[in-house]
């Protein structure tokens, strides 16, 4: 059902005029073999109705003006007696000859007003489109961008409601030097380069962003993307990129970040060639699944597509990809660009903070849902609560939740996290656990990597 088909619908005066004009006792009811014609669009029908209407006062002023002129010239003739019958067709021949000058003349000034009247219409056209937008503060370009906004037909059912709301969370509104910052702009221009304050919104519950009315910019000297399937393990162009933002200026920095120190969210998977090359590819342990067993758990061909929740560079899509499956990543901007890199991949990148707010995919239409270290203990237990139900949604009867690589401590394993998983319902397909041995030994962290299954109704 469309959104607008709830709408009131406006009664056509067109009809109404057609039945007034019939005469009395005439049937509004056509034959077999008559077809009224299809009702022309409001702005040509007026357009053609003014044209018609200024043919039919110009034919009748030049038809008055000959008829005039022929009176004149016959009663000037009857008047005259036995002039001579040559004579007055001479004269009525001379009249005639005058009328059509006129009408000739006429014609041409019709032409020439009618060259003018377009000309004005053309120019206030582009008038307006050069005028300079409203100069609005950055308070009202608030107020414009969250509404709410009323509904040009007024109520429709399918909204409850006259009014339209954009879809932007409450916590937008506990932000509001952050949202007056971010709504500072030059409204029809570029907008500015402000990635790090969109992104600190989005984490702090402000999803999805109000929109905005400028040009995003992109980078200089973008270059075509390499054709797919050699993208999906090729480091794309520099220039694909607008780097003001990150503290890399360019993809070899963030491919050698890997060999230097520090701590990096998803610090080596920009680097293709190495660890990427080798994940998921493979069984090298009860923890780490091998995409193509995960696969095998089902009929052939029935896992078509999924999601890939905080994918990073997209690598678990790109394997996918491989087999003909369709996985959608989310990601953030979080230090890097992300989402370009995915897209630069052949992929497709889904800007959203996965564990803020619902998954925006209808109910039961996944195959598969993964997520690999995102889901752990740093959530609070009732947003992981609510987001393990919310990926129950949104598979598909028989579908599959793919978790990979959950870490919290011991206690937490037994006494929390097991129980806040298996209530959902999901059924187990396979479900291994194991030390999470990065931070030493008595760090006594584990992980959890299991396949779980949405049962069948």
């Amino acid at each position: 059902m469309g959104i607008m088909e709830g709408y009131p619908r406006k009664t056509s005066t067109q009809h109404q005029s057609q039945m007034d004009a019939l005469p009395a006792g005439a049937s509004s009811s056509c034959s077999s073999d008559t077809h009224a014609p299809p009702a022309p669009h409001h702005a040509t029908a007026k357009k053609r109705h003014y044209s018609d209407r200024t043919k039919m006062i110009l034919l009748f002023l030049l038809t008055n003006s000959v008829s005039i002129l022929l009176s004149v010239s016959f009663s000037h003739v009857t008047s005259v007696g036995s002039g001579g019958s040559d004579s007055a067709l001479d004269f009525a021949l001379s009249v005639l000859s005058s009328s059509q000058s006129l009408a000739v003349d006429l014609h041409r000034r019709v032409e020439a007003t009618d060259a003018i009247i377009k000309r004005l219409i053309s120019n206030s056209g582009r008038m307006k489109r050069d005028e300079p937008p409203p100069q609005l503060t950055p308070e009202e370009e608030l107020t414009f961008a969250l509404g709410p906004h009323t509904l040009p037909f007024g109520y429709t059912p399918n909204l409850d409601s006259d009014k339209l709301y954009p879809a932007v969370g409450a916590a937008c509104h506990r932000h509001r030097d952050e949202l007056r910052k971010y709504m500072s702009y030059n409204m029809t221009g570029d907008c500015p380069s402000d990635v790090a304050l969109a992104e600190s919104l989005m984490l702090r519950g402000c999803e999805p962003l109000p929109r905005r009315r400028c040009r995003a910019r992109g980078p200089a000297g973008f270059p075509d993307p390499t054709p797919f399937p050699e993208s999906l393990w090729v480091i794309p162009p520099d220039k694909s990129v607008s780097w003001g933002p990150y503290s890399c200026k360019n993809y070899s920095c963030l491919v050698d970040r890997a060999r230097r120190p520090g701590s990096h969210d998803c610090k080596a998977c920009f680097d293709l060639a190495g660890k990427e090359q080798r994940r998921w590819v493979g069984n090298v342990g009860d923890l780490d699944y091998d995409i193509d067993t995960v696969l095998a758990s089902k009929p052939r061909g029935t896992i078509r597509i999924g999601l890939d929740i905080g994918g990073g560079t997209g690598t678990f899509a790109a394997r996918m990809a491989e087999r003909g499956v369709t996985v959608v990543t989310t990601t953030l901007d979080l230090g890097a660009p992300f989402g370009a890199f995915v897209a630069s991949r052949g992929l497709i990148p889904l800007h959203l903070g996965a564990v803020a707010g619902r998954l925006p995919f209808f109910d039961g239409t996944l195959d598969i849902v993964h997520s690999a270290h995102v889901l752990s203990r740093w959530i609070p237990g009732e947003v992981l609560d609510a987001e393990l139900y919310d990926i129950y949604r949104v598979l598909r009867p028989g579908g599959i939740f793919w978790l990979d690589h959950f870490f919290c401590t011991g206690k937490e394993l037994t006494e929390v996290y097991v129980p806040v998983i298996e209530k959902v319902g999901f059924r187990k397909l396979r479900w291994n656990t194991g030390r999470k041995l990065d931070k030493g030994p008595n760090a006594d962290e584990w992980y959890i990597s299991a396949l779980l299954e949405r049962p069948m109704m």
